[in-house]
């Protein structure tokens, strides 16, 4: 699967677990940037809406044995967006749900912050 495929693939999963999220009242709901829009310039793919109105900013990326480093990068590009999930393609092929649940918590431990 190309890079950009595997992003598209990424962002799709993070879609369905938002909106898991949303329908179990966790969020208010969410908003996904378009590929290449003004938001994804600053490194944000979607906006999430919590309760009391506010807005959490959401990068998205492929996982990989580099993630730390790309964390880094990306909070150097974008200092005001600390908000990243990594997705694990290969559990999401193997094991959709637990990819599913892992995105989910992950978002939540954000929330937590």
């Amino acid at each position: 699967m190309e890079s950009d495929e595997r992003g598209k693939g990424a962002e799709n999963a993070v879609r369905q677990a938002l909106i898991i999220m949303e329908k179990e009242k966790i969020v208010a709901g969410f908003y996904q940037n378009k590929q290449h829009g003004e938001i994804d310039g600053l490194g944000i793919d979607f906006l999430v809406y919590l309760k009391g109105g506010l807005i959490l900013p959401l990068q998205v990326k492929v996982s990989c044995k580099d993630n730390e480093n790309r964390r880094q990068k990306h909070m150097k590009k974008h200092p005001n967006i600390p908000f990243m999930i990594f997705v694990d393609m290969e559990l999401l092929k193997k094991c959709p749900e637990k990819a599913l649940d892992c995105i989910v918590e992950g978002i939540k431990s954000f929330l937590k912050r």
